[in-house]
């Protein structure tokens, strides 16, 4: 009688914890297909704000200079739609650097009426000459 009981008593996933793992396999994927491409044109934000500030001479250039050159960048990476430079694009200066800064936030539907809002916020110092 006794290995009867043990025999009974099985252990392991049930079907209804099988569709609730799938059901959560299935949700991180959809997150991950529809985040993915907003941080990836990010990416190409950043890299154009490293290759503007890798050229010579940058710090003394006006704001729409560094409008234009980031322009350029993001057009050959084919990113240009993404955002209004004119309105995300703020420049500082401190005693020794000129911050250029890109804070955008970008609106990602995930399914009916979610949405996730992502923010960002680039930047790069350029030393002073």
């Amino acid at each position: 009688m006794d290995n009867f009981n043990r025999a009974s008593k099985q252990t392991g996933a049930s079907m209804w914890g099988l569709i609730g793992g799938a059901a959560l396999i299935v949700l991180f994927a959809l997150i991950t297909m529809k985040l993915v491409p907003a941080y990836l044109e990010n990416n190409k934000i950043v890299n154009s704000l490293e290759r503007m500030a890798e050229q010579p001479g940058v710090a003394t250039w006006s704001r729409n200079q560094i409008i234009q050159r980031v322009s350029d960048t993001l057009y050959i990476d084919m990113a240009a739609d993404m955002l209004d430079l004119h309105q995300a694009l703020s420049i500082t200066k401190t005693k020794n650097t000129r911050v250029i800064s890109i804070d955008y936030e970008r609106v990602v539907p995930m399914a009916y009426n979610i949405s996730a809002l992502l923010d960002f916020e680039n930047s790069v110092e350029i030393p002073l000459q």
